[in-house]
């Protein structure tokens, strides 16, 4: 048996009650050229004669007589060339299959109702009921999509929900729409996740830019997927500089971020040498950029010794190796 068939089988039944009640002497199109309409969206429960087939204008009450049940809300029917056949012959119209391929598809509009739609009814139901703190909610099925009349809202009545909270899953039966005597029930499951809110980058930044406090927004992150070295504070991120892109809306790590560059490479500083009987400075040159506390290589720009020092602030840097101290001030200049 064909698929065109299969789909088609239950209005066959459909149709021989339909047709039962029909005039015998039903009148016959005019003469006027009829053809296919192909592909048609109806919104009613029953198909029309005048759904399926074009030049039907001068005869309305023919046009107007029922011939089959339309498929339920956002499903389609597909009506084949035999089924077609057979019902313009018994109706006498001036109408015939040219070849296997003629064939209506009959398509039921809808009101549409979303996981997402659904996720914020439970929500506040779960919330209602004493459910604590933020939370995610996830649909076993997470593309759930519900068709209703397209006549009816897009509204639902949470009837029952149970939650497992060892497990976080839930078990809810929803109806829609909310509060209609003919409201359809739905059985729905899935689970809850913890959420942390957390601060992310409002826009993309670049390397190097410095982080405002209008560059962060806040965002509900699940709490299992908080990692050690994820920021949770704003205040560790505004002030410092990306140390590599960020992403808009993505958390940032603690080694994506660096303290303000304070000494720049090629950069003129003060280089300091403390003892408990003196202080010595001297004038040098960075071969590194670096931020406050960070070791780096500074060339002496007197003896042209290269040392480590710690930069202290902007463009000041402590000699930390005594070692080094012969090499940095030659004969103590």
């Amino acid at each position: 048996m064909s698929l065109n068939r299969i789909l088609v089988l239950p209005f066959l039944v459909a149709l021989a009650s339909l047709i039962a009640v029909l005039p015998a002497d039903a009148a016959e199109a005019d003469d006027a050229q009829l053809s296919l309409r192909r592909q048609v969206s109806v919104a009613d429960t029953t198909i029309l004669l005048g759904d399926l087939f074009n030049g039907l204008d001068a005869n309305r009450k023919l046009a107007a007589t029922v011939v089959a049940y339309a498929p339920q809300p956002g499903r389609r029917a597909v009506f084949d060339a035999e089924w077609l056949g057979r019902l313009a012959y018994r109706l006498k119209l001036q109408w015939r299959p040219t070849s296997r391929l003629d064939r209506v598809i009959v398509e039921r509009t809808s009101t549409v109702i979303s996981s997402e739609h659904i996720i914020d009814a439970l929500a506040l139901e779960l919330e209602h009921r004493g459910v604590e703190g933020k939370f995610d909610i996830e649909l076993s099925n997470r593309n759930l999509l519900l068709h209703i009349d397209s006549e009816k809202p897009a509204t639902i009545e949470i009837m029952n929900v149970t939650l497992d909270t060892r497990t976080e899953r839930f078990h809810a039966v929803i109806s829609v729409p909310a509060g209609d005597p003919q409201a359809q029930r739905f059985n729905v499951t899935g689970r809850i996740f913890s959420t942390i809110e957390v601060p992310v980058p409002a826009r993309a930044l670049r390397p190097s830019e410095t982080i405002r406090s209008d560059d962060i927004e806040w965002r509900q992150v699940r709490a299992a997927d908080i990692r050690n070295n994820m920021v949770t504070d704003a205040e560790l991120i505004i002030g410092h500089e990306a140390r590599r892109p960020l992403r808009a809306g993505v958390p940032v790590r603690l080694s994506d971020l660096r303290d303000p560059v304070t000494v720049a490479k090629g950069a003129t500083v003060t280089m300091i040498y403390r003892t408990a009987a003196m202080i010595l400075t001297a004038t040098g040159r960075a071969k590194q950029s670096g931020s406050e506390g960070d070791v780096i290589r500074v060339i002496n720009s007197q003896t042209e010794k290269t040392i480590d020092a710690r930069i202290l602030g902007p463009d000041r840097v402590e000699v930390i190796s005594g070692e080094q101290v012969a090499l940095a001030y030659g004969d103590g200049k």
